[in-house]
């Protein structure tokens, strides 16, 4: 065989000089896993396909005929090492239609596991951290939001592990119950409490912040109590948004400062929120239009390029 220049495309050709014929020799494996990063550095990237086509001198038309295999099936993650502290979060795919449950590293900041589910519930989690555990995944803390069905399903896989709940979740749902400018001084008062967490650093401001919850909580319970009568005997508790704020401190507090004993626990899961969820939202707005199957390849192609 004779080298004989390079195709078009830039392979280089070969020429037999027994049967006079040339031609380019092909390997399967190579091809495969070139197209493979062509679609993922297109899918995750800023990459186009016109571009693409351009680099490869072929059609747009023939590129995506060279991505079509890759968008029958979402990733697969990769076996990972122990993790310590595990951080879990959910993002929306589509709106009550489809939920990407998602499973960080907090110390290696990485994706460990992930999974489309139809809504974030116990159902969902259970199985979901069960299949973690069974490929040895028992980490020592878990950082969540606090969803009661992911606490259970927690409690219920890896009871030993420490629960951090994710400070700003809680800041963040409180606020938004309270509003920025509550009508009531309890409520007021509450606001001030709320903000105030994201400064807690020690346990001295700790052990402050937990005395001045329940001095507030002392000095307005009998307003808590108010109710409102309708028709009959019909009647509801008029401050409820205030009594869910209350109810939303006073169960976080045992698993809200886990942090302060070890700093090496992160406060919040951004690890997933802020480092993963959030550019897969700008993916699919790269992406808009494409359908549901392929926003769940789309995600699950991404957390994959990130474990590496």
């Amino acid at each position: 065989m004779q080298r004989r220049g390079k195709t078009a495309a830039g392979s280089q050709r070969w020429y037999c000089v027994n049967c006079k014929q040339s031609g380019v020799r092909k390997r399967q494996d190579n091809r495969t896993r070139t197209r493979l990063s062509l679609f993922v550095n297109w899918l995750t990237g800023t990459v186009s396909i016109t571009k693409i086509a351009e680099r490869y001198k072929v059609s747009e038309r023939t590129v995506n005929r060279w991505f079509e295999p890759y968008w029958q099936s979402p990733a697969k993650t990769k076996i990972q090492d122990p993790v310590r502290v595990l951080v879990l979060d959910g993002t929306s795919v589509v709106s009550r239609v489809c939920m990407m449950l998602i499973a960080g590293d907090a110390d290696r900041s990485k994706p460990v596991a992930w999974i489309a589910v139809d809504r974030e519930s116990y159902g969902s989690w259970m199985p979901f951290l069960a299949k973690m555990n069974g490929r040895g995944i028992r980490p020592e803390v878990v950082v969540c939001d606090g969803q009661r069905g992911l606490l259970k399903a927690i409690s219920t896989v890896w009871p030993k592990a420490m629960v951090q709940r994710c400070l700003i979740h809680v800041i963040r749902q409180a606020s938004l119950w309270l509003t920025q400018n509550p009508k009531t001084v309890a409520g007021q008062e509450l606001l001030v409490l709320v903000r105030l967490l994201k400064t807690i650093r020690t346990r001295r401001q700790k052990r402050k912040w937990i005395r001045a919850f329940k001095y507030w909580y002392r000095r307005h319970r009998d307003f808590l109590k108010e109710r409102s009568y309708g028709s009959g005997k019909h009647w509801w508790y008029t401050h409820r948004k205030l009594r869910g704020v209350r109810s939303l401190l006073a169960n976080a507090i045992p698993d809200l400062f886990r942090f302060v004993s070890d700093p090496t626990i992160p406060r919040t899961s951004n690890h997933v929120e802020g480092g993963l969820n959030s550019r897969i939202k700008e993916l699919f707005h790269s992406h808009r239009g494409i359908s549901l199957r392929k926003k769940v390849v789309l995600a699950s192609w991404y957390l994959r390029s990130r474990q590496r």
